[in-house]
């Protein structure tokens, strides 16, 4: 048992170190900030679904794959009464162009997300409620809650066992289902964003079930915090240029910082890039095909001690905007 537990400590070190976090590393949150704050669901007219799959640390046995399926939309917010801006008085992207202001409107969204790492998988379902008033011609101020569960099911059929009498690896599968809870704020306006959030703020110290026995792992969910800011510069018409930030924090590790630029080029194509300290370099590129479709690809080079066995990390995104009225191409909020 101690060499396992040994070996699976060393698998799960570095990732907690790098990402200093359980839930599953994304590069492309950028394009769905969702997936961090139930506050962003329904910031649209129209409903976003979004289904994004990661292979991380390509060539690295038993390195976590992941899937996750968004989608969030509004009620009875379609942009149809929403007043028409042109050329205020902020920088950026409301001086080349016109937009059209927020109005208050209820939003509602669902993730489902699948994660395997190892012999761990988890599986988490959560739905969201948010609501976004406008606190000026210019800013709109918008706050979510989110709330689901998560099964963690570990399959010891698969380990390389030392002591086949091991009484923590007496059943073939040991599951846990924990109650998630977040909770988050997002500002916005037609040029800059900035969010907080917190996911996994249910403590829940149940053992894992395995048929009652006494004495099995703990498998407890530490709470997750999330900063995130953005502003957007127009050089042109033409052009728009993304810098943002993201810090991710939790209780046992040193906060994780990434740093992303991205490039807008007349509202259908874009590329960017990525560094996250002391993890990891990407570079990105989208492009928004049509009012239905977009789609975009991420590609992940490790900084870290495990460049030596990973061929780096791979994530896909495909978008849809489903009851899309106005016939929206490029995000008015979420670019």
């Amino acid at each position: 048992m101690k060499q396992l537990l040994l070996g699976a400590f060393l698998f799960l070190m570095p990732c907690l170190a790098a990402l200093a976090q359980q839930r599953p590393q994304y590069t492309q949150y950028v394009q769905n900030n969702y997936l961090t704050n139930p506050a962003v669901g329904g910031i649209e007219t129209y409903t976003d679904l979004r289904l994004g799959y990661r292979t991380q640390w390509t060539g690295l046995e038993g390195a976590p794959t992941s899937f996750y399926a968004t989608l969030h939309g509004s009620l009875g917010y379609n942009g149809n009464h929403s007043p028409k801006e042109t050329k205020a008085s902020h920088g950026g992207f409301s001086k080349q162009n016109s937009f059209k202001r927020s109005v208050p409107h209820h939003g509602f969204g669902m993730l489902a997300m699948m994660d395997k790492a190892g012999l761990l998988r988890t599986s988490t379902l959560n739905l969201s409620y948010s609501y976004h008033q406008p606190i000026s011609r210019y800013l709109t101020l918008s706050s979510g809650i989110s709330s689901g569960v998560s099964q963690f099911t570990f399959n010891s059929q698969n380990a390389v066992v030392y002591d086949p009498g091991d009484p923590y690896l007496s059943g073939t599968v040991q599951n846990a289902l924990k109650a998630d809870l977040g909770l988050g704020v997002w500002l916005y306006s037609p040029d800059f964003f900035a969010g907080f959030s917190g996911g996994q703020l249910l403590r829940n110290s149940s053992d894992v079930e395995n048929g009652g026995a006494a004495g099995q792992p703990h498998m407890r969910q530490q709470p997750h915090y999330y900063g995130t800011a953005g502003i957007r510069l127009q050089p042109s018409r033409d052009l728009s240029l993304v810098p943002s930030v993201m810090i991710k924090m939790t209780e046992s590790a040193t906060p994780a910082i990434d740093f992303n630029l991205r490039a807008l080029f007349s509202q259908r194509v874009w590329a960017g890039a990525s560094y996250r300290h002391n993890d990891a370099m990407a570079l990105m590129a989208g492009v928004n095909l049509s009012p239905l479709l977009d789609m975009s690809y991420s590609y992940d080079l490790t900084t870290s001690n495990l460049n030596q066995v990973s061929a780096g990390s791979h994530e896909v995104v495909i978008g849809f905007k489903l009851q899309n009225s106005q016939k929206v191409i490029c995000p008015t909020w979420v670019w």
